[in-house]
């Protein structure tokens, strides 16, 4: 994966520094919608997901956090499936 092949949201995104967008970029697929979807049932996301609802943006800030911290237990995958939310 290529930067560039990142959506504009994560480009433009503040939450993320740049070694964790390099650690994003190691991902040769992304996840499939079906995978993105699945993940909505975990606690920590559900709970996000309807924390904000009605607040786009914080939600999308928050979840941004939570794939951060994704990110630091070398979670990459996991990571994206929140991003993609």
């Amino acid at each position: 994966m290529q930067f560039s092949d990142f959506p504009t949201f994560l480009k433009e995104s503040s939450v993320f520094s740049d070694a964790e967008l390099q650690l994003l970029l190691t991902t040769d697929q992304l996840p499939s919608d079906r995978e993105i979807d699945a993940i909505r049932d975990e606690p920590e996301v559900y709970d996000l997901l309807n924390a904000f609802i009605g607040d786009e943006n914080s939600r999308t800030i928050h979840l941004q956090l939570y794939a951060k911290e994704l990110l630091k237990n070398n979670q990459v995958l996991q990571a994206w499936k929140v991003i993609l939310l």
